[in-house]
C-alpha cells in the first residue's frame, strides 16, 4: 500500500487572503508621494478648466469665504488658556539673596597637603541666580 507524503492530501487551511493583507498594510502607511502628486495634478487641471469655463461665460470663480458666502459671520477663535501673569512670591523684590549675598554661590576651598583647590558651588537658596526668592 502506498501512503501519501506527510501533509499531502490535507486541505489547505483557509486564510484571509494575501491581497487583502498587502492592501491593509499599504493603507496603514498612508498616502504615498505618487498618489498625492497625481491628486494635486488632477485638482490643478480641474481648477484651470473651471477658470477657463468661468472666463468664457464672463464670470470669475469664487476663491474666498467672503465671495462664496457673502454676509457670513465667523465665530471667534476659542482660546483654552488664560493669560499668565508672573509675580514675585518674595517680599524683597529685586534684592540680593540672603544666603549668597547676590553672588549666586560661593567658592569652596578644599586645600590639603600643600595643594590649593577651589571650586564654585551654586547657591541652593536662589538656584544660582543671586536674586532673593
Amino acid at each position: 500500500m502506498i501512503r501519501p507524503a506527510h501533509g499531502a492530501g490535507l486541505p489547505i487551511a483557509p486564510r484571509a487572503g494575501t491581497i487583502d493583507d498587502i492592501r491593509r498594510e499599504d493603507d496603514q502607511r498612508g498616502y504615498e508621494r505618487d498618489e498625492t502628486d497625481s491628486f494635486r495634478q488632477l485638482v490643478a487641471g480641474l481648477v484651470v478648466d473651471g477658470d477657463r469655463r468661468a472666463g468664457s461665460a464672463g464670470r470669475r470663480a469664487r476663491r474666498t469665504l467672503a465671495e462664496m458666502a457673502p454676509g457670513h459671520k465667523r465665530q471667534p477663535v476659542l482660546l483654552l488658556t488664560r493669560p499668565l501673569t508672573f509675580r514675585s512670591t518674595s517680599i524683597a523684590v529685586n534684592q540680593a539673596c540672603t544666603s549668597c549675598h547676590g553672588a549666586g554661590g560661593k567658592t569652596v576651598d578644599t586645600s590639603s597637603n600643600g595643594v590649593s583647590r577651589q571650586h564654585w558651588q551654586s547657591c541652593g537658596a536662589c538656584s544660582g541666580t543671586g536674586a532673593a526668592r
